[in-house]
């Protein structure tokens, strides 16, 4: 079972992390303090993040800046794509300004003044996914040119300068975010009540409610609930035991509630997503 925080812990020497891969599972609310690049080679995905849905289709592209709280749901049965990992500390040696910006691309969003910028950037992508499956001698070389290049776009057309209001967590607030995420884990499968929860991290019950809703756009409970979908699910596709059983065993009381919430989340019913991985051998 994949981590909700992510760190990716980039090498500094390096700056960037690719990966082409099959996106088999679906990625529950983290962040991480990289620029994430999720480009779309086949299926489609769902990122949510701040409030807001975006729907990216092959050969779309969105990119996450860092420090954001983002979750992404993929298209069954199967999402091929790349997932970058652009480090801004790394590359703010060379241009100090990066760490001011606020980096923001998608296609809903697009200006008629970006597109250009945009389907270059799609470009570059897809030169990385040749020289990926081509394998040269040059490969690591070439891909670094290309993640410049993608680099130089965004930091001149997809950028704005971080207001004071900076979305973005300082180092005390990562950490206590990450403990806040970490508890969840550790805890999802028993009863997790609000006030225990801020007790945990030494902090009042109000406070504790308004500073998770502010970094990182949900409500504590919210973000419960969702961590307890996303384990079912994988429980569902990857286990035999019952419907009922795997519901015990992720810590629902509320049956209605979550059959209502897995519907809304994942467009189908337990019952379905079982039988279709079943039926299904990218599941």
């Amino acid at each position: 079972m994949e981590k909700y925080y992510q760190d990716t812990n980039i090498p500094p020497e390096i700056g960037f992390q690719i990966e082409f891969v099959t996106m088999r599972y679906n990625s529950p609310p983290h962040w991480h303090r990289e620029i994430e690049i999720l480009y779309i080679l086949n299926g489609s995905a769902t990122v949510m993040m701040e409030g807001e849905k975006y729907k990216i289709r092959p050969l779309d592209l969105i990119v996450i800046d860092c420090a954001i709280v983002h979750e992404v749901i993929y298209e069954l049965p199967q999402t091929m794509g790349i997932r970058i990992h652009i480090s801004k500390s790394h590359f703010g040696l060379s241009q100090p300004e990066l760490e001011h910006l606020r980096i923001d691309c998608c296609p809903q969003k697009l200006a008629s003044w970006q597109m250009e910028s945009y389907y270059k950037i799609c470009g570059h992508l897809k030169d990385l996914t040749v020289l990926y499956f081509e394998q040269k001698t040059a490969y690591p070389l070439r891909s670094g040119a290309l993640l410049l290049e993608i680099l130089a776009e965004l930091s001149e057309y997809f950028s704005m300068p971080l207001p004071e209001r900076a979305l973005a967590l300082d180092a005390d607030q990562q950490g206590r975010v990450e403990q806040i995420f970490r508890y969840v884990e550790e805890h999802y499968a028993e009863p997790i009540r609000l006030q225990e929860a801020a007790d945990e991290m030494g902090l009042n019950k109000e406070y504790f409610c308004r500073f998770f809703k502010k970094n990182t756009g949900m409500s504590f409970m919210q973000y419960v609930s969702q961590v307890r979908l996303n384990h079912i699910y994988q429980d569902l596709i990857h286990t035999e035991a019952g419907i009922q059983e795997i519901l015990e065993q992720n810590g629902i009381t509320n049956n209605k509630l979550f059959y209502k919430q897995f519907k809304e989340t994942f467009h189908c019913t337990p019952r379905e997503l079982k039988r279709l991985s079943k039926d299904n051998p990218y599941l």
